[in-house]
């Protein structure tokens, strides 16, 4: 089991999670991985992304939306070509959360290396599963509204990188952010 799977017990109630996604592998290893215990709900919802309705549906039969939730959008909304809609389906999971709430948000950018990320989306494009990458203030439009921690919008290598003996690392074509719902 990998840690993203891992759900501890941090204050003397249960631990509740869904995760959702649409892919038949992670449904695979949802349904090995993902298994309620009387310490805590987990739930795996099959939904696209692009069906925020679906999502908050199906989730709230282990999620109780009235207290604050992790909203963790990894890695999806370059998945939904058009901005708009992209920001519409936040922007709706966003309003279902508490005050308290938090959204991990994390994506693809054109922002570090142009060359590369455009390569990279061209090529998925063309292998038929399109991702747009979006510069730092089409992905900054994403924490509309919400409290950004430090260190704010940054490249994931560079998201609290370890001290330590190594250098911090260079910049990749991925921006992520932690912000909070007041």
């Amino acid at each position: 089991m990998t840690e993203s799977y891992r759900f501890r017990e941090v204050e003397p109630e249960p631990v509740l999670a869904s995760k959702a996604n649409n892919d038949p592998l992670v449904l695979a290893h949802a349904r090995a991985l993902l298994a309620s215990t009387r310490e805590g709900a987990c739930a795996y919802v099959d939904c696209d992304a692009r069906d925020p309705e679906a999502i908050l549906d199906a989730a709230s039969r282990t999620l109780d939306f009235t207290r604050p939730v992790g909203l963790m959008m990894l890695g999806i909304l370059g998945s939904v070509w058009d901005d708009e809609e992209a920001y519409a389906i936040r922007d709706r999971l966003v309003a279902a959360l508490a005050p308290g709430s938090y959204l991990v948000f994390e994506d693809g950018t054109n922002a570090i290396n142009r060359e590369a990320a455009d390569a990279a989306e061209k090529t998925r494009a063309e292998d038929g599963d399109p991702y747009r990458l979006r510069d730092r203030g089409q992905m900054t439009r994403f924490l509309t509204g919400l409290e950004v921690l430090e260190p704010g919008l940054v490249s994931v290598s560079q998201w609290r990188p370890e001290e330590g003996r190594w250098a911090v690392p260079d910049a990749v074509n991925a921006f992520c952010a932690v912000a909070a719902k007041r």
